[in-house]
């Protein structure tokens, strides 16, 4: 699918950013000790802020996320992709499709309909709104199916494309599957050291220094197949725009001269999932690792 999915126009706010697809709650290796919010087990991506999980079909393959978006996996032999973006929406859930048909159209999509529109809830009672649309591409008719639930001014949104008429009950479960994790949420003291990297990290961005924040990459630097350079492309095209920054941590775990943390950033966009999900030291300093997995190139 040329453009899969253009929902992160609403966002752009990534930062340092063919068989049964029955659901599989994938069990975790008892020889990985790596933070759930780092690592992915098949099946099942645990969201770091807000702390969430959320399941599909474990044969499927994770790809490069689009920006904005938090994580992105398709199916091996469908063009089928699903999402997850989180990010700030301040007006109410039942205005999220008026902006996502916009986008939709500026992706080069035609014929967008909203097919249904309704208030919803997550299977534990959390308020959400269901938006079902249906396009063209490149003359193929795809459905695209939204469920959107919000945390304060922040939208978590869980996005499906399924080629042909109309996405069953089987792959809507996908997107319901959403399941908040209360009590990860709230801002952790971070050590000294640490803070210094976050604080650089800031003061580069609102000082428009491009050098200087790449600096605070690593070299070896690897996130779900973006890699420092792919990076730098990024912070160049938004840099200019940084007026304010905030990078707060509400999940840090060190294991020497690596740690895994989580948490959230605020800028000009709003705010959002901190996409860095590790830091290395080298020669003494922090440094942005990512989380050291490759992805599969948007089909």
């Amino acid at each position: 699918m040329k453009r899969l999915i253009v929902l992160s126009l609403l966002t752009a706010v990534t930062f340092l950013t063919g068989g049964s697809v029955a659901l599989a709650h994938a069990q975790d290796s008892a020889k990985d000790d790596t933070p759930t919010f780092y690592r992915i087990a098949p099946g099942t991506y645990v969201g770091g802020w807000p702390r969430f999980t959320i399941h599909y079909p474990k044969d499927w393959l994770e790809e490069v996320p689009m920006w904005g978006e938090a994580f992105r996996v398709s199916a091996p032999k469908l063009r089928a992709g699903f999402g997850v973006t989180v990010a700030s929406f301040p007006p109410p859930l039942d205005k999220f499709a008026d902006a996502v048909v916009p986008m939709l159209k500026a992706g080069g999509y035609t014929d967008v309909t909203i097919v249904s529109d309704k208030p919803s809830r997550l299977r534990d009672g959390t308020p959400a709104q269901e938006v079902d649309f249906r396009f063209a591409d490149n003359g193929a008719p795809c459905n695209f199916l939204v469920l959107a639930t919000k945390r304060g001014d922040v939208v978590v949104n869980a996005h499906l494309a399924w080629p042909g008429e109309k996405i069953a009950e089987e792959q809507r479960a996908i997107v319901y599957s959403l399941e908040f994790q209360p009590g990860h949420d709230e801002p952790v003291k971070v050590p000294d050291d640490v803070k210094k990297l976050l604080d650089s990290t800031c003061s580069t961005n609102v000082a428009h220094d491009l050098p200087r924040l790449m600096a605070d990459y690593s070299d070896r630097y690897l996130n779900s197949g973006a890699r420092k350079g792919e990076m730098e492309r990024f912070h160049q095209q938004i840099i200019g725009r940084e007026t304010t920054c905030e990078i707060g941590i509400t999940d840090f775990v060190a294991a020497g001269d690596r740690a895994y943390l989580a948490g959230f950033v605020s800028g000009w966009f709003g705010k959002a999932m901190l996409q860095e999900t590790s830091i290395i030291k080298e020669n003494g300093e922090w440094k942005w690792y990512g989380n050291q997995r490759e992805a599969h190139p948007w089909k």
